[in-house]
């Protein structure tokens, strides 16, 4: 075998390897409440307050306090997040 064609073959698996791991990341990553209403900072913080959290007592309490943050926001820019946090303008419906 060439050491082009192995190259190649390793660039091919790595690729791959890289994909998958991509892949599983974003299957581990929960849609935030409100997130259209959050700066990518503020997104990752968020992920970073879950990953603290100790366990899922811990982090029900942290993800009810953001929904109530995210639910006070949203009234100050008048717009109404729907039950899955999605920004619904004010009398929408769905």
């Amino acid at each position: 075998m060439s050491a082009t064609r192995a190259f190649a073959l390793c660039l091919a698996a790595s690729l791959a390897l890289a994909a998958a791991h991509g892949a599983a990341l974003a299957a581990e990553r929960e849609y935030i409440y409100g997130a259209e209403l959050m700066t990518p900072q503020e997104r990752d913080a968020y992920r970073a307050g879950i990953g603290r959290a100790g366990d899922d007592a811990a982090r029900g309490q942290y993800r009810q306090r953001h929904r109530e943050r995210l639910q006070k926001r949203a009234g100050q820019r008048g717009v109404e997040l729907d039950g899955k946090g999605i920004v619904r303008r004010r009398g929408a419906t769905k």
